[in-house]
């Protein structure tokens, strides 16, 4: 039996607490909505019997991966409940130290002014991804015209700033990023062609984030907040501090020095320790932007190739210790799977929560590139005679590592792409026994979780041609499922160097 709470339907799809008032609740009363009770409720019942089956009944039909929008929701709110039921985690789906900055947007849209920049950018980006993956033109149209609306709401409340709308102001920016990523891939491909010099080591790698400017300004929001000494909403600062760590990776740039302490922010544990490594190959990755230039155009002045594969080794045992040094609860077992179609070799690494299996990827990502910037290091260096065999070695442990990496990278992705029975349910837990079933289809919301390190990883130097092509395949399902122009862009033009 499933026992149900007593609120709403209407304030359980919006995800906010009802206060169970039938036949209309408070908050539907205080917002003019249609305020919708499930009819056992109104009969007074207090559980379902789920086991319908059981009972003679017809089995359910089967539900795609992404959801369809509840017909009682009305007309112009499906796109943001159509989001909602797909790209964002409930409480119980993801542990915190995974969640990303959307979890705690509704709560504050919610109490945002129906005009603000936060319920502007909300519907837009909706619609955004609602007319992508259902090929919408007129949601399309709609996006647009909100988007435009929310840039002018913004440009008011940021002259405005305070402790009172920081948050909202937040949030509001990293939509407004994350709507420029799904799109913006005619402004992805005209910057692409109007980039033509290979000598600046700023495009190289990173041309396709050079329009970045909504991750900066809420960079520069966080900044805002530590100037002013604003109280901080750690929860929030968090995800957004997170996000962007793994941007300035991607972009090739070094981690403002304002965010770079995570305990700041109330990181902890492994993550803490992941955290700040992270903030290393940010700095690593910028200063070997350099080994991309041809020998003539290097100069003094920049980092010497020995140095780079010095830090590059130091920060791969780094990581090693960290996976040598997690509890038991972080760890993976691995099992044998029924369907090896979907699998890269048959064999499946199964974690505690997704949340888990996301910073294993991240980790195997960052491994992947950090080798990769020490192998390039070491061949550059092997181009004076004198150090060809002294490096030869070292090189040859890069590539044995970067397959390992690309191995364990492939086995932890099904998981992703899995049908799964939980017993009980816990945080966003994984059964932890045999695999049922894998599919070829990836909730949206978990494809978010894969994005970042399979665009790492397929871009990295020296990972075997079967690996890459096998999680490039992985990464243009969930490009698909996420409506990312950005990211599908990326894919095709191959443009990205680690």
């Amino acid at each position: 039996m499933a026992f149900p709470s007593r609120g709403c339907i209407t304030c359980k799809t919006r995800r906010i607490k009802c206060d169970s008032v039938h036949p209309l609740c408070g908050r539907c009363q205080k917002a003019s909505r249609d305020c919708v009770w499930d009819q056992n409720q109104e009969a007074g019942l207090l559980f379902k019997d789920e086991n319908a089956f059981a009972q003679g009944k017809p089995r359910r039909p089967w539900k795609s991966k992404v959801q369809e929008v509840s017909s009682f929701v009305p007309a112009k709110d499906k796109a943001l409940q159509f989001w909602l039921d797909n790209y964002v985690f409930r409480d119980d789906e993801i542990p915190e130290f995974a969640r990303e900055y959307n979890h705690y947007l509704i709560a504050h849209r919610d109490s945002a002014k129906h005009n603000s920049s936060l319920h502007l950018i909300t519907s837009a980006f909706s619609h955004a991804v609602f007319s992508r993956v259902m090929q919408s033109g007129e949601s399309i149209e709609e996006a647009e015209k909100l988007f435009a609306q929310s840039i002018e709401s913004v440009q008011t409340e940021i002259r405005q700033l305070s402790q009172s709308n920081i948050d909202e102001l937040l949030l509001t920016t990293m939509l407004m990023a994350d709507y420029k990523n799904v799109m913006d891939r005619e402004g992805w491909n005209r910057q692409n062609q109007d980039e033509v010099s290979l000598l600046n080591p700023d495009v190289t790698g990173s041309r396709i984030w050079k329009n970045a400017y909504h991750y900066d300004g809420a960079t520069d929001l966080l900044r805002q907040r530590q100037q002013n000494r604003w109280t901080s909403n750690l929860l929030l600062d968090r995800t957004v501090r997170r996000r962007l760590i793994r941007v300035c990776i991607l972009r090739g740039i070094s981690v403002p020095e304002w965010i770079r302490d995570g305990a700041q922010f109330g990181e902890e544990g492994p993550v803490l320790i992941l955290d700040s490594i992270m903030v290393r190959v940010a700095a690593l990755r910028e200063r070997s932007l350099c080994l991309f230039l041809p020998k003539s155009a290097r100069f003094s002045t920049q980092p010497h190739p020995g140095d780079l594969a010095a830090e590059a080794r130091s920060l791969d045992a780094a990581l090693e210790v960290w996976s040598a040094a997690l509890p038991e609860d972080w760890r993976f077992t691995t099992r044998s799977d029924s369907t090896p179609d979907f699998t890269f070799d048959g064999v499946i690494h199964v974690y505690a929560t997704y949340g888990h299996a996301a910073i294993w990827c991240r980790y195997n990502a960052i491994r992947l590139i950090v080798n990769s910037i020490r192998n390039r290091a070491l061949s550059v260096m092997a181009q004076c005679s004198s150090q060809m065999l002294s490096v030869a070695p070292e090189q040859d442990i890069c590539l044995g590592k970067t397959t390992s990496l690309g191995t364990d990278l492939c086995r932890s992705i099904p998981v992703f792409f899995t049908s799964i029975t939980v017993e009980g349910n816990p945080t966003g837990a994984m059964a932890n026994d045999n695999i049922v079933h894998v599919n070829q289809e990836i909730k949206p919301k978990l494809a978010t979780l894969l994005a970042w390190p399979l665009i790492l990883a397929i871009n990295t130097d020296n990972i075997p041609e079967f690996q890459k092509e096998w999680l490039k395949n992985k990464l243009k399902s969930i490009a698909n499922t996420l409506g990312d122009a950005i990211l599908d862009a990326a894919i095709e033009q191959n443009e990205l160097m680690f």
